[in-house]
């Protein structure tokens, strides 16, 4: 999964002008977060398997690039933020499992 850093946030912005972002927030040391990113990536490659299409997926730690925290209006980790056109159009804080993310992203991606 591609690490998102203030060095390449432009292009998470550029991608998510033509389908969603899906951009897990976490810190190192949560195992919380630790939990969540497992299921998340589940998630990503049963979709990726299933409709044989990529989609725009990264990981970033919220310690390195507190002013997303700030911007988007993130309140906790593990937060799974989807940006569409540059704009947080959901934000995700109950990872409760990878079906519960995947039926989540589902329904995101059929939208656009």
């Amino acid at each position: 999964m591609k690490e998102i850093t203030r060095s390449n946030w432009e292009t998470v912005i550029d991608q998510s002008l033509h389908q969603p972002f899906f951009l897990y927030l976490e810190t190192p040391l949560c195992g919380t977060c630790k939990m969540g990113k497992k299921m998340f990536e589940v998630a990503v490659e049963t979709i990726r398997v299933q409709r044989a299409e990529s989609i725009q997926v990264g990981v970033s730690n919220i310690n390195e690039m507190p002013e997303l925290a700030s911007k988007y209006g993130i309140t906790s980790v593990p937060c799974l933020l989807i940006l569409s056109r540059g704009i947080a159009i959901n934000r995700i804080y109950a990872l409760q499992s990878a079906g519960n993310i995947y039926q989540s992203m589902l329904k995101l991606l059929d939208k656009e």
